[in-house]
């Protein structure tokens, strides 16, 4: 069942399950997207780079997030919009890592004129099978309530 404003409060938590990044999502995301850059595409390339093999494209993750979050149904049915998004990418995800959310809620507000709906603020964590945070996040969604919560 997706919960609504009310369901959330400062400071909850939540972890995702797990989920080990391939190379179809690699190739499925390079056509997606069209980014083909050779870092992600090419292992000879790769071979040379920092990394030394292939990674994960950055964006990916975030989209893989997002995908973790709602297999916990959270989100499915009430959020209207995403409104805000801050990452930052501390370390590769690499193909054949195995990752996870950790994710804990900043705000739940209401909105001042429109009873219907919030705000939510959520920070991301997104962790590596070596329990490494490989990048970090913090997203704003409005998303629907119950009821008129101005009323309670």
């Amino acid at each position: 069942m997706p919960r609504y404003l009310e369901d959330f409060t400062p400071g909850q938590a939540f972890t995702s399950p797990r989920r080990t990044i391939t190379e179809t999502d690699v190739v499925n995301y390079s056509a997606l997207t069209g980014d083909w850059n050779p870092v992600h595409t090419d292992e000879v390339f790769a071979k040379d780079t920092a990394f030394g093999e292939r990674i994960a494209h950055g964006p990916m993750a975030i989209g893989i997030a997002f995908g973790l979050l709602s297999r916990l149904d959270l989100f499915d049915g009430t959020v209207l919009a995403l409104r805000k998004l801050d990452w930052s990418f501390e370390a590769p995800v690499r193909i054949g890592d195995t990752v996870h959310v950790e994710a804990q809620v900043l705000e739940a507000s209401p909105h001042p004129s429109q009873p219907d709906r919030g705000r939510l603020a959520v920070q991301v964590t997104y962790v590596n099978q070596r329990g490494e945070p490989v990048s970090r996040g913090r997203f704003t969604v409005v998303i629907r309530c119950r009821g008129d919560v101005r009323d309670t």
